[in-house]
């Protein structure tokens, strides 16, 4: 590994020490980890040093080496409170270490920069909150920027007890063991069948459930941004937004909803600690090449409150939505569900893309109306816990909110089942890419659940006949399941003008 190291083979260098730590773990060969993530431009991990070197610190107390390397990785991070700590403690062990002393006055510096200049050492919480307020009302009028301060609380939802709210849900849904089930068995009863589902035990070996937490997350990389709103171009760090979600009052709070947690050094790791279920393999999506596969996977962060209007994935995908930490209560419809019937009444002051305000102003009364239409169009409701998937086939139109904090991964595919649904005309390539006007709507199936086809050539967004919503009209792009709202290449509750590509940055579903 020094070896490789010393001649720039940085990559290899990393895997024989990875290799050698499984033989004869010694902090040595940690701290050669996390030099080796430092040095990879953009192919290594910030986090992932961060973490070989507090196990070099762990395995080495006094090993003044080890901290130095520890205090780089807090840097690289934008821990700079941390960074000088590691400095400090490199000065204790060895008063004369020219780097540590020259790498301490940079982390003060940083420091004071974040801190506006206001302090020159870590302390003074006054300003750190005053911070912390600026960012949040920064985003939330990026967010909804017809909506003055009153208004994110004015309907006063937070007040609203959530889980006995809608204590009478009907589950009516059918369950599934992940390890009794094949893809082939699941594929023909519920993806040929065109039938939601709820996967029990396919996240019983995940490191998510033990290790991911909003406060896990503030720690392992807090300082990155996560996208929020890529609509608006909107994004928080994420200490930022866990602050938040312990705080927040807001009857319709942000939502964290990030596409590119895959694709970043700080949060790339995140793969590592997931499995897509069996039963959804193969997905052709992952086939594709880069530029003509569309977003596919997201991560979820959200607060009580938040959650997804109602709402159709893009592209005729299918999605699976795996529930890491909380609960969020899902509503489905049928894709052969007539429209007018979801839209919700004239009278009814429902902001169009609030999941809250779906569910605690419109839902109830929607409820007891679908108890009376024709068995093919009823829904299916559902609270799904932590460790529990849920299957969404393509075209169902469907609802979610977050009945607590919560944390999820979601990922929308394409299967020999749903293949017709996004793709009617063939696979595109680089000259014939899928579009809204290209995809499903082109040829769709007949719906499952109904004697006849479609109820028309198309499924139809839904048109709002008045304006209900005391924020800004819905501006929409792409959306999957449990996404914080309407979208491109999305069916949804209003009718929005073909603007945008099907393959412009998407949201996921809940």
């Amino acid at each position: 590994g020094n070896a490789r190291a010393e001649e720039g083979a940085l990559g290899e260098a990393l895997a024989l020490f990875e290799q050698a730590i499984g033989l004869c773990p010694s902090a040595a060969l940690f701290e050669s980890v996390a030099q080796c993530q430092l040095m990879l431009d953009g192919a290594g991990s910030p986090q992932a040093a961060r973490e070989a070197a507090r196990r070099a610190v762990e395995m080495s107390p006094e090993w003044a080496d080890g901290h130095f390397t520890l205090g780089r990785t807090h840097l690289e991070v934008r821990r700079f409170e941390d960074a000088v700590a590691s400095f400090l403690k490199v000065l204790a062990l060895q008063p004369d270490h020219e780097d540590a002393a020259h790498e301490l006055e940079v982390a003060r510096e940083q420091l004071r920069r974040k801190s506006g200049g206001a302090q020159k050492a870590p302390g003074a919480p006054v300003d750190w909150q005053r911070r912390h307020g600026r960012k949040i009302q920064r985003a939330k009028r990026r967010r909804r920027p017809l909506w003055d301060a009153a208004a994110w609380t004015s309907r006063g939802f937070a007040s609203v007890e959530l889980a006995a709210h809608f204590g009478n849900i009907d589950e009516n849904i059918e369950g599934v063991d992940a390890a009794a089930t094949s893809a082939e068995d699941f594929g023909s009863r519920f993806q040929a069948s065109s039938t939601p589902a709820v996967l029990r035990g396919a996240m019983r070996d995940w490191a998510a459930m033990g290790r991911w937490s909003a406060e896990a997350f503030a720690d392992e990389f807090g300082e990155k941004k996560i996208v929020c709103d890529h609509r608006m171009g909107l994004e928080l760090r994420m200490a930022d937004f866990k602050e938040y979600m312990e705080c927040q009052t807001d009857d319709t709070p942000l939502y964290l909803f990030d596409h590119n947690f895959g694709d970043c050094g700080s949060t790339r790791h995140l793969l590592d600690h997931y499995q897509v279920p069996e039963v959804f393999l193969p997905d052709l999506l992952q086939g594709l090449a880069p530029e003509v596969r569309p977003p596919l996977r997201w991560l979820l962060v959200g607060p009580r409150r938040s959650g997804s209007a109602l709402h159709k994935d893009p592209l005729g995908t299918s999605a699976w939505n795996a529930l890491v930490t909380g609960s969020k209560l899902w509503v489905l419809f049928p894709p052969c569900t007539p429209v007018d019937w979801l839209r919700p009444a004239a009278d009814r002051d429902v902001a169009e893309d609030s999941a809250s305000c779906w569910f605690l102003l419109w839902w109830r009364q929607l409820r007891e109306r679908t108890r009376q239409w024709p068995a093919q169009h009823r829904p299916i409701e559902l609270v799904q816990r932590a460790g529990e998937v849920i299957f969404v086939p393509a075209r169902w139109w469907h609802a979610v909110l977050n009945l607590e904090d919560s944390i999820a991964v979601t990922h929308n595919f394409c299967s020999r089942w749903n293949v017709r649904d996004v793709w009617p005309g063939g696979v595109p390539t680089r000259r014939t890419r899928c579009s809204p006007g290209t995809s499903a709507a082109a040829s769709p199936r007949p719906c499952p659940r109904c004697t006849g086809r479609w109820p028309s050539a198309r499924p139809r967004p839904l048109r709002a006949t008045t304006p209900r919503s005391r924020g800004p009209q819905s501006r929409t792009s792409a959306v999957a399941a449990d996404g914080p709202g309407p979208g491109a290449g999305t069916e949804t509750t209003k009718r929005r003008p073909p603007t945008q590509s099907s393959w412009s940055v998407g949201r996921a579903s809940s």
